[in-house]
């Protein structure tokens, strides 16, 4: 009897172990495009199978997640599923969550048009633009449900531009100064960008946090999850994972493909 029970302790320990995994720490769209689950710990990465190839741009907020094809905008959940789709005029999209993750907004630079994720499914939403066609959109973000707020460079400068969903509601415009480009705006209000020496999480109160790193030249910016931002250098295939957690903060290289 004793031997039976040994027996049935070792199983359940043998099951136990195998179902436990790493923990997850959002999406990364790997050289290529493809788009796939990052597993570990900070400094300590891997790479789990592709949920998706061909993306031209991305974005996950620990719970939805976005993408953008050639041709295709789809929404996908934490665990890499695609929830629904849609057809989508050619070119890369900026992504923003609403606070709660359970809407999301979707910007088409090629089509200066924004579409909605919201109750499972895609919507354009109308608004009026209050941008020139010199103006280049860097980033958007989702600050309520009336409203979205784009970032917007200029020559003058890089400027903010609330806009209304409704007619009723007039757009407001200011400058947002001190801040280069590539910019991410994320859900928390907070703005992502980089100076000199690494990366700089501004907060809504305009105090800012500086995380160290060495960057490359030309770069770009996406939301890997609530707590993390990957950097792509654009001239070559190093990814980058930037961790904003308060009093965690860093800096690490993503592993590649093949690793």
């Amino acid at each position: 009897m004793k031997r039976f029970f040994t027996t049935i302790l070792i199983a359940a320990s043998a099951t136990a172990q195998t179902s436990i995994h790493p923990p997850q720490l959002g999406f990364a769209a790997i050289s290529g495009g493809s788009l796939r689950p990052v597993f570990g710990v900070a400094g300590n990465f891997i790479l789990g199978p592709s949920v998706a190839g061909s993306v031209l741009s991305q974005a996950f907020s620990g719970s939805l997640g976005l993408l953008k094809t050639a041709s295709t905008l789809a929404a996908f959940d934490a665990k890499g599923h695609m929830l629904a789709s849609t057809d989508a005029v050619p070119g890369p999209a900026l992504f923003a969550f609403s606070p709660d993750g359970v809407t999301a907004l979707v910007y088409l630079a090629s089509s200066n048009m924004l579409i909605e994720w919201t109750g499972g499914k895609f919507a354009t939403v109308p608004f009026r633009p209050e941008t020139s066609p010199a103006d280049t959109v860097l980033a958007i973000a989702l600050p309520n449900v009336f409203e979205a707020s784009l970032i917007v460079q200029r020559n003058e400068g890089i400027w903010e531009i609330r806009l209304p969903f409704t007619r009723s509601r007039a757009a407001s415009q200011k400058a947002v100064p001190d801040i280069t480009a590539p910019v991410l705006a994320l859900a928390s209000g907070d703005l992502v960008y980089a100076d000199a020496k690494g990366i700089v999480l501004r907060k809504p109160d305009n105090s800012e946090l500086h995380i160290p790193g060495q960057l490359p030249v030309k770069f770009s910016l996406a939301q890997m999850d609530s707590d993390w931002v990957q950097l792509s250098d654009l001239a070559s295939p190093r990814r980058f994972a930037v961790r904003l957690t308060p009093g965690r903060e860093g800096f690490y290289q993503l592993p590649e493909a093949g690793q």
